[in-house]
């Protein structure tokens, strides 16, 4: 027998959250692809510095600025967001090759993984409506991926 798999339902305060972690999860999938097809690891170590300034940057520091303050500072989930974000900001601050770049892959898909099914479900439980509305004012909208990115490098196989 096989185990239906139902999508999470999301609280609306952070539901813009989660709509950024789809743009990531799109973003990864595009570096997988990049890699499957043997593209070069300074072209989309570019695309990370890219995606970082223009996308995961603001939703890191949103994040902490507004789920911190909800968790308790010894919270586990409150240390790991906080850890899990440090290695992450520390691996797209340099120039990535194809190991890293995978790296990078695993550990962000593991995070939104967290984020997703952990972290924002402990979040609604435990924030107050108040607190969650005021989560949802405090967030920049609308919270849209930026796509200026013009090497589509995930399309085709390197010549």
């Amino acid at each position: 027998m096989v185990k239906e798999i139902k999508p999470l339902k999301r609280s609306k305060q952070l539901a813009p959250l989660s709509r950024e972690h789809h743009d990531a999860l799109v973003f990864l999938l595009r570096l997988k692809q990049g890699l499957k097809n043997g593209t070069a690891s300074s072209l989309m170590s570019d695309y990370v510095k890219w995606f970082w300034m223009n996308n995961l940057k603001h939703h890191f520091d949103q994040e902490e600025r507004l789920l911190l303050p909800v968790l308790a500072q010894e919270d586990e989930m409150a240390t790991r967001l906080k850890n899990e974000h440090q290695t992450i900001r520390s691996l797209v601050s340099k120039k990535l090759n194809e190991m890293e770049i995978a790296l990078l892959s695993e550990l962000l898909n593991s995070h939104i993984r967290f984020e997703e099914r952990e972290l924002f479900p402990h979040i609604e439980r435990r924030a107050t409506a108040e607190e969650l509305n005021e989560i949802f004012k405090q967030l920049d909208h609308p919270t849209q991926c930026q796509t200026g990115w013009t090497n589509k490098f995930w399309t085709s196989k390197k010549k």
